[in-house]
């Protein structure tokens, strides 16, 4: 089976040009001891901002952890087996496994940090730069608002949620404000860590930045604006976040209209979307994710992404560009598509007849049978070849039910910010305010961009628990290959009404059925800090 379309040469350009990128930008920050640096000018410490921000795929670790994803790839029993590593830790929920001790070291720490580096160095230098003085005070004020950003990922992900009652006590991070790197630098409580966050991103900073930027590497106000929403949503803050949220989208309210992909047949998402308020991706993503079999019961009837998508933008009777077998070679994979299908299907009719059958429950508490059951008498327009393959999902995970995509036109936005996400943290806002009417009317107008017409319905709820429910749900696709879900994740587990044990159901190819759960004060919602960082700093002690 054969799918020359796929442009193996442009991968590897877009590859060597992300190196050389990032390589180039280095070489201006030329770091002598003690954190020092050559750089004096204004033009020259500006070109610290242009970076590809690189802090990996979610879906590697905590996309794992919320059950969003099954990683990118691996084979699930495989890895099940091998009970000594990360990915057993993680897909098991085994919380006995020393997860410190084996990670060794952590790319998405280690740049973040860097970045961080880069920003103080900004902060440092620019009051003394030479060149134009009527910009330093918007590149300083950028370089506090992505200096509170960076720091709030790496809190969220490294420390526990932020709780109002405990946040004095719990151990936080190492908020790094200067260039001495020969300094240790002191692990903060999480309220300290908030702090300085708040302060880095405050109404000075953000009204400094440019009303507007044509750079998605680059902060405007719409950008600060929304760090600052996030951060004050993540501290449970919900009536602070909401103007900051509504100024955000005031500035940029641009929903990407994903209704473009009945036609191309693939979904194409560019890195300089007018959503993406900053951008920081990899190569391309959503490639190669698996997501589980939870993750899949919940898209939507009708969604353009995953109902219209083909397998490689590929329509059939468009995949080949020659004049050999493809078009046959083609419809031999539609028929083994189809019949995987079937497999599919009456190994999910057998579990649920099978005594030992446990439903899926995602993490609002609904049942696969409750979330988008789409019923017999509806064939999706990509059945033969979707985009979200069942079968390569099965065949390269072992898990019957899971779904990996297979395209490389989109670019997620996985640890930056967009507009179309930002509705979502101006609807949860509304929600939590009493305005429950105002806030599904902003996740239907992202809807509208994501359901085809012929399927779509607005969300109606009367009160709050009804209207989260509705919004953790579209929620969820929106945000694939974020840090969102985890991050609502851990917000919503310090939530008494809204916390949840989520259960992942995995069935291999034989049928076998295996369940593990993670509680909401799970100690795997906090990563450790990895081990050539811990060895130089005996501040850092693990926060679980």
């Amino acid at each position: 089976m054969k799918f020359r379309h796929i442009n193996t040469f442009r991968l590897g350009i877009i590859a060597l040009t992300a190196t050389c990128s990032l390589a180039g930008c280095d070489s201006q920050l030329d770091i002598i001891p003690k954190g020092q640096s050559t750089l004096g000018t204004v033009t020259d410490l500006e070109m610290l901002f242009n970076q590809s921000y690189d802090l990996g795929v979610p879906y590697n670790d905590i996309g794992i952890i919320c059950n969003e994803s099954l990683g990118q790839g691996e084979n699930v029993p495989l890895k099940l087996s091998q009970k000594s590593t990360l990915s057993y830790a993680l897909l098991a929920y085994d919380e006995s496994v020393d997860r410190a001790n084996l990670t060794l070291t952590d790319d998405r720490y280690g740049n973040a940090y860097k970045y961080i580096n880069y920003m103080n160095t900004i902060i440092e230098k620019m009051p003394e730069a030479a060149g134009d003085e009527s910009k330093k005070e918007a590149l300083i004020a950028e370089a506090h608002v992505m200096r509170a950003y960076l720091h709030w990922i790496l809190v969220n992900i490294y420390a526990r949620q932020y709780d109002a009652a405990t946040a004095d006590t719990d151990g936080g991070i190492a908020y790094v404000t200067d260039l001495n790197v020969t300094e240790i630098k002191k692990k903060a409580t999480v309220a300290e860590v908030y702090d300085k966050i708040l302060a880095d991103c405050s109404d000075t900073y953000i009204n400094a930045l440019p009303v507007t930027h044509s750079d998605v590497l680059r902060g405007d106000q719409a950008w600060g604006n929304a760090v600052r929403a996030k951060v004050l949503m993540q501290m449970k803050r919900y009536a602070d976040a909401l103007p900051y949220a509504k100024k955000a989208l005031d500035l940029n309210g641009t929903i990407e209209d994903r209704s473009g992909t009945v036609d191309a047949g693939d979904w194409i998402l560019t890195k300089q979307a007018g959503s993406n308020y900053i951008y920081f991706g990899t190569m391309v993503a959503p490639f190669t994710e698996v997501i589980s079999p939870e993750t899949v019961a919940r898209f939507e009837r009708g969604d353009y992404v995953k109902d219209y998508a083909f397998l490689f933008g590929m329509k059939p009777g468009e995949g080949g560009d020659d004049d050999d077998d493809d078009d046959a070679e083609e419809w031999d994979a539609k028929a083994m598509l189809l019949k995987a299908k079937d497999v599919i299907n009456g190994i999910k009719a057998k579990r649920k007849s099978d005594a030992q059958d446990t439903d899926i429950t995602d993490e609002t508490g609904q049942t696969d049978d409750e979330i988008g059951d789409e019923g017999d008498e509806y064939v999706a327009p990509n059945a033969a070849n979707p985009a979200w393959s069942e079968l390569f999902g099965m065949m390269n995970s072992g898990v019957i039910g899971a779904a990996q995509y297979y395209s490389i036109n989109a670019n997620v936005n996985c640890y930056g910010i967009t507009s179309d996400r930002m509705y979502y943290t101006l609807a949860e806002c509304l929600i939590r305010t009493g305005k429950t009417d105002e806030g599904l009317e902003l996740v239907n107008q992202v809807r509208r961009c994501r359901i085809s017409p012929d399927q779509y319905a607005p969300l109606t709820a009367s009160t709050e628990t009804e209207a989260m429910e509705q919004l953790q749900r579209s929620k969820w696709i929106e945000c694939l290959c974020t840090y969102e879900n985890f991050f609502d994740c851990k917000r919503w587990n310090s939530e008494e009404k809204y916390r949840r044990t989520i259960t992942r159901t995995i069935m291999d190819m034989e049928g076998n059925i295996s369940t593990f759960e993670i509680a909401p004060d799970s100690k795997l919602w906090i990563l450790p800090f990895p081990l050539n960082v811990t060895r130089k700093n005996p501040t850092l002690t693990q926060n679980y």
